[in-house]
């Protein structure tokens, strides 16, 4: 199997190189068998594939894979010799094509909503479709997101549910999350960057669960939607795409 040299980066797993694929042809895509060998031998980590099938793009075969209990997608030829590590995107309408790819296959059930539910550290609104926002203390973009909701939910219009999301480069974040947990310090506590030495376990624990879980379903970055049918975006969204999206849950 002929290799195009890629690497994975951490904690983004996947950097992107550029590939470009010189001939596309129509054809089945390769077996998850001969794929995982394949990217294993190339990556020389331990990453599962679990399914294959053709992308959106002619001749390239778009690989579900599972990678430190996270789903991500490679792509691949239709042979199984050339592997590409990024985005795809299309460029009529714009559309993250792997972005939307991973968010569907990701996507929140029933359970794992309830389980958001328990999850969360604390919240505003009691009105509304209920909007769970993956948040760190830290976070200059989840300020942003943060601005734009509180009034809607003051006004009725949704309910925030906020999961404490510390990342791992903002140094002092996690015992932030933790000791407003510990010392209930809700919403007001958080906007105002709230820290003390109570770092309980029950904090603890919260914290790091939030963080495992989300991360098994994809979530690596604030600020991240969660939306009442399981379906969750990555980025600031403005009033009026947040209101759109909100649109069909009333």
């Amino acid at each position: 199997m002929q290799k195009v040299f890629l690497r994975f980066s951490v904690p983004g797993l996947i950097a992107v190189s550029l590939v470009f694929f010189s001939q596309f042809v129509f054809a089945k895509c390769p077996s998850g068998n001969v794929l995982e060998k394949g990217i294993q031998k190339t990556f020389r980590q331990k990453i599962k594939v679990i399914k294959v099938k053709p992308s959106k793009m002619p001749g390239v075969c778009q690989v579900q894979v599972k990678f430190r209990g996270m789903t991500r997608l490679i792509y691949s030829d239709t042979n199984g010799d050339f592997l590409l590590a990024g985005q795809l995107f299309d460029t009529k309408t714009g559309k993250n094509l792997t972005r939307e790819t991973l968010a569907e296959i990701n996507r929140l059930g029933p359970k794992e909503l309830k389980k958001l539910k328990n999850l969360s550290a604390f919240s505003l609104g009691s009105k509304g479709p209920v909007v769970y926002l993956v948040t760190d203390p830290q976070c200059p973009y989840c300020k942003k997101a943060e601005e734009i909701l509180e009034p809607l939910a003051k006004d009725g219009k949704l309910q925030v549910r906020y999961l404490l999301f510390p990342l791992k480069f903002h140094k002092g974040a996690k015992e932030e999350c933790i000791s407003i947990i510990c010392d209930k310090k809700g919403l007001e506590g958080f906007k105002n960057r709230y820290r003390s030495e109570n770092q309980c376990e029950k904090g603890k624990k919260q914290v790091d669960e939030t963080v495992k879980f989300l991360m098994s379903k994809g979530i690596s970055g604030t600020p991240t939607y969660i939306f009442p049918d399981g379906r969750y975006h990555s980025g600031v969204l403005n009033k009026k795409q947040l209101m759109e999206k909100l649109s069909k849950f009333k």
